[in-house]
């Protein structure tokens, strides 16, 4: 029964992590990449964060699909983004 029970939450899991990714967009990771251009580690201005860092990635992005973070966030790439 347990078993049953942790396939069926793995499964629900998945599902609800498959309906985050398609949602996500390009747009809306640059925003959080602006959003975090606040306070960021060089100590740059936000407007110059934003175009020097968060910019290009978008255009990137809008090619390509897929946005890689940062490093100091990880470096992960999220690919299958709505351009």
């Amino acid at each position: 029964m347990r078993i049953i029970l942790g396939i069926g939450l793995t499964l629900a899991l998945l599902g609800i992590g498959s309906q985050v990714s398609e949602a996500a967009s390009c747009q809306n990771l640059f925003s959080q990449c602006s959003a975090r251009c606040e306070n960021n580690p060089k100590g740059e201005t936000k407007a110059k964060c934003t175009s020097d860092h968060c910019a290009p990635k978008l255009a990137s992005c809008r090619k390509s699909g897929c946005w890689t973070e940062g490093q100091n966030y990880g470096g992960g790439t999220t690919c299958n983004l709505t351009k």
